[in-house]
């Protein structure tokens, strides 16, 4: 069946959905805001589950980002100021490794290498989405590459650009709900090289994660209060440093040097109310999450493997419309509970209140006593369900 569908945002998540429709008679177009260069160089690391891992492996991609990943073999998750701490080894739970780090560029350049060998995709850089329009059963796409207004006809959209849109013609109801918190990321050098560990520190500041990178260094992703976020990025590289060291303490040694550190409000947002139109939604524009357990990519990832496989499943006597209700069906239950559970993470682990602390700490140690709470949650994080 002839189909044409368009995808907004040409990121990971928009481009392993083009690589998951397998119908070659589809004729694909992915618009991407950004310059082609820019994509590729964007040096973010991100955080890949293994239920990501089972769906990049699908597409062929796995093996040829597989030289650029660094693995997670262990998890070390503690707070400050208690005795109290978790560990999640890889061979408890029988798996290969309990995650991998990757950063943007390199999955992007690896998941553009197999775009390039895919007849019926096509990638449109510098293109930006401007008007949607739906008429006797048809609609049209109007966008902007290099000045120049075009049209595109398309039976399907899909939203995967992160919600950076604003297209006219599509009106999206949102929940929003705004932390008053910042993240900082940057990447860090420690005189201890990582053996594959990655730290979640509970502080009172917030939540802070210690991944392992390329090269033996660690990417740093620090949460808290806005202003004390703000005060951390005012601070030149030692003091910065030290400050680290205070709320992170000694487990990798001392902190040697840091890159460029750079800021981004946190917030947590879903879909209240869906277009009536022949629009699907994906990844962070679908909805976005806390990064404290690393879900907001793997839940997107997610949203487009069950996406391909709704439209898979309607190609003998496909109805859009009745494929999204069915896409949004499958996705409702996973993505509500994952933003609870995110949120409520987040919640527990920054209260200050006198007792808490004492009774997380217990808490840590309790859990790393129950193997099968300790393989509910691995799993919860790693696949979703």
């Amino acid at each position: 069946m002839n189909r044409s569908i368009t995808i907004i945002g040409a990121g990971p998540v928009g481009i392993i959905f083009a690589l998951l429709n397998k119908s070659l008679n589809d004729k694909i177009s992915l618009l991407e805001s950004n310059s082609e260069d820019q994509v590729k160089d964007d040096k973010r690391a991100l955080a890949l589950s293994n239920g990501s891992k089972f769906i990049l492996e699908k597409i062929n991609v796995w093996n040829d980002l597989y030289t650029k990943l660094t693995p997670i073999n262990t998890i070390h998750t503690s707070q400050k100021g208690t005795f109290g701490r978790t560990l999640m080894k890889a061979e408890e739970f029988e798996e290969e490794s309990l995650g991998f780090i990757v950063s943007y560029g390199d999955l992007i350049t690896s998941l553009n290498k197999k775009l390039s060998n895919s007849k019926n995709i096509e990638v449109f850089y510098n293109a930006e989405a401007l008007s949607f329009e739906n008429k006797d059963q048809k609609q049209t796409l109007i966008y902007k590459q290099n000045s120049e207004k075009k049209i595109i006809d398309c039976d399907l959209l899909v939203l995967a650009d992160g919600g950076r849109s604003k297209i006219k013609g599509i009106n999206i109801k949102r929940t929003d709900k705004y932390f008053a918190h910042s993240a900082l990321v940057c990447s860090i050098e420690t005189d201890i090289p990582h053996s594959y560990v990655a730290y979640e520190r509970f502080t009172s500041m917030g939540p802070m994660a210690l991944l392992p990178n390329l090269n033996g260094k660690y990417s740093l992703v620090w949460t808290g209060p806005k202003d004390d976020i703000n005060s951390l990025i005012d601070l030149d590289d030692s003091k910065f440093l030290i400050a680290l060291q205070d709320h992170f303490g000694e487990r990798v040694g001392n902190f040697k040097s840091c890159k460029k550190r750079i800021t981004f409000p946190l917030k947590q947002s879903f879909i209240s109310e869906y277009p009536n139109k022949n629009i699907a939604i994906i990844g962070n524009s679908a909805q976005v999450m806390h990064p404290v357990a690393g879900q907001g990519l793997n839940t997107g990832i997610r949203d487009a493997f069950i996406l391909a496989d709704c439209i898979e499943s309607k190609d003998i006597d496909f109805d859009i419309k009745s494929m999204i209700n069915k896409f949004k069906d499958r996705r409702k239950k996973e993505t509500k509970n994952i933003l609870k559970l995110t949120e409520s993470i987040v919640t527990i682990f920054s209260n200050d209140f006198v007792g808490v602390n004492k009774f997380r700490g217990i808490a840590l140690s309790f859990l790393d006593l129950i193997p099968p709470i300790k393989k509910r949650f691995v799993k919860k994080m790693s696949y979703g369900k």
